[in-house]
């Protein structure tokens, strides 16, 4: 009776989506029975949907390419709700398949039944209900809505589609293989370069002016050669956020230390713009977008191929719907000036195109970062345990073409200070589009599922926050390195105003007391506590890369922890100091 689905299910193959996740239930058994039995989906089953939401947005990151998500109905569709937050404010592409009671058990007191109908609200691209078929379309209107689902997931914003599909006792299906045939037409999606029709207005506004350009994070690697060229074009310094990706470049005028740097009020007013080009989301750096918010009578100019709105300051003066690549296209075929200096030989990785003015700010803020990252980089002689000394270790021991999911809180913003530019092309990762800690231990072995060495930094809070994810690496194995610097609750308030506020210990600093060794029982893993860096060196050493999850804790002090932050962060201001 439900055979239908296999048509939904083989459509999805076609249009070349090869992962799936389930939880499990009886009312989804149909799809989960027609996915495993199809053979072109690597699948895995994950008991908490909380987790395999997240999972699935981290193998749809690491993919690049939507991933399938399976579930009965009532309150296990409701767990996918954070994950599903994550991925339309950060772009990834999730397909939902949420079983449901049929029309005639809605409303009735049937067991394990709510409404589902726009569960999800404004938090996703496109929603459908996948009715029974008529006779005559009975295998071809499946095909429709997993058509419609994929170009939505896959649009221009990136996100999450929810099919709710009702089905009929029995739940069983007819395994044979001419019904994932049966219906099959050609179908094919062929995406497009968004840019600007007119280049002209932001090329008069760039040229022979101070560009600093601001560059977020980014679910696509691809971008950075054109950011490069961007960079060259306006003798522009990157500030480089570490989800960027920016710092996997060798290239000095990609800048690491700015959030250190920016503390000084000296530097601050020398390395002031006449213009920030700002590339897709804003900077995990509060510094910079505090900076960024007190400039006045400054161009401020967005670019995203999506019309989202992505500096908190409201300041942006023109917005440009367009990917890096594409504006890049435009100016070199558009601009006569460009197009000129190409063919005299003016060539990408020069500084021979704007006049002096530009050529001196890049220049300054070369040096400023020099200084900077020469301070942040005295961390590697700490003999303490710190989540500074961690980040700078990590650039020497982890193997090349590495991964790195970074929790957020404190984690990705010790990232932001200590990961350093020109030192290790790792590929890093973190869920910065609500910056949740829900979801964080998942959504690193779904990274982990493209087989590349991948390493989880993340303090102790958000680690157990997700504890119930380590389960589905028993199930399925899956490699992953776990460090967990535990300073035994919320360190991150120690650097806000509720710090020394009344009740702050029970409030915000939320220590827990937990000893996580124990998962070497429950879960069957490697885990180690170091107590000192030649300890850390060793099991990192031994770790990384190796089949299996092996859990790293490294024991710290919030409050040592905050004055080594200032020792290592405070930039000197003059020559003296410097040397």
């Amino acid at each position: 009776m439900n055979e239908y689905i296999a048509t939904l299910v083989d459509e999805f193959a076609q249009l070349g989506i090869t992962h799936a996740v389930f939880s499990p239930g009886s009312r989804s058994t149909t799809m989960a029975m027609l996915f495993r039995e199809h053979g072109a989906f690597e699948t895995y089953m994950n008991i908490d949907e909380r987790s395999a939401g997240f999972m699935a947005l981290g193998i749809a990151k690491a993919h690049r390419k939507p991933v399938i998500l399976v579930c009965t109905s009532g309150s296990a569709v409701a767990h996918y709700m954070p994950a599903v937050l994550e991925a339309q404010f950060s772009g990834v592409p999730l397909i939902i398949l949420s079983a449901d009671r049929p029309h005639t058990l809605q409303h009735v007191g049937a067991p394990q039944t709510v409404d589902q109908q726009k569960l999800f609200g404004t938090a996703v691209n496109y929603y459908e209900e996948l009715a029974v078929p008529q006779q005559n379309h009975y295998y071809t209107y499946p095909r429709l809505v997993a058509r419609k689902a994929y170009m939505k997931a896959m649009d221009v914003k990136r996100g999450s589609v929810h099919i709710n599909v009702p089905l009929f006792e029995p739940l069983v299906p007819e395994l044979d293989r001419k019904h994932f045939e049966c219906g099959r037409l050609p179908f094919s999606v062929e995406s497009g370069t968004i840019q600007p029709s007119d280049v002209r207005a932001i090329y008069d506004l760039l040229k022979n002016k101070k560009i600093l350009m601001l560059v977020g994070p980014s679910a696509n690697p691809d971008d950075i050669k054109a950011i490069l060229a961007l960079s060259y074009m306006f003798n522009a310094p990157i500030l480089g956020d570490p989800l960027s990706n920016m710092r996997s470049v060798r290239d000095e005028r990609v800048i690491t230390s700015y959030d250190a740097v920016l503390t000084q009020e000296a530097y601050r007013d020398v390395l002031q713009p006449d213009c920030i080009l700002q590339i897709g989301q804003m900077v995990v750096s509060k510094r910079v977008q505090q900076w960024v918010a007190s400039m006045k009578d400054r161009t401020i100019i967005s670019v995203s191929p999506t019309m989202d709105y992505t500096n908190p300051a409201g300041n942006t003066t023109l917005f440009v719907q367009s990917i890096p690549q594409g504006l890049v296209e435009a100016l070199n075929t558009q601009i006569p000036e460009l197009h000129s200096m190409e063919h005299n030989g003016c060539r990408e990785g020069t500084d021979e195109k704007l006049d002096t003015d530009g050529n001196n700010y890049l220049s300054t803020w070369i040096d400023v970062d020099a200084v900077g990252r020469k301070q942040l980089d005295t961390v590697g002689c700490e003999q303490e345990l710190f989540e500074g000394r961690t980040i700078h270790l990590l650039q020497d021991l982890l193997p090349q073409h590495s991964q790195i999911v970074v929790a957020n809180s404190m984690s990705i913003r010790d990232m932001d200070y200590f990961w350093a530019g020109n030192r290790h092309d790792a590929t890093i990762y973190g869920n910065r589009g609500v910056n949740g800690i829900d979801g964080t231990v998942s959504t690193a072995l779904g990274i982990a599922t493209n087989g590349v060495p991948t390493v989880l930094l993340t303090g102790d809070l958000t680690f157990f926050h997700d504890l119930n994810g380590l389960a589905v690496a028993k199930t399925h194995p899956l490699n992953l390195t776990i460090i967990v610097h535990n300073n035994d609750g919320g360190g991150i308030f120690e650097y806000l105003p509720q710090k020394g506020t009344p009740h702050f210990d029970y409030l915000f600093s939320t220590a827990q007391g937990l000893d996580y060794s124990g998962l070497a029982t429950l879960y069957g893993i490697d885990f180690v506590r170091v107590a000192n860096n030649d300890e850390l060196q060793n099991a990192l050493q031994n770790y990384v890369g190796t089949a299996g999850v092996h859990v790293i804790e490294i024991p710290t002090s919030k409050e040592r922890s905050r004055e080594l932050h200032k020792l290592y962060t405070t930039i000197p201001t003059n020559k003296e100091e410097r040397l």
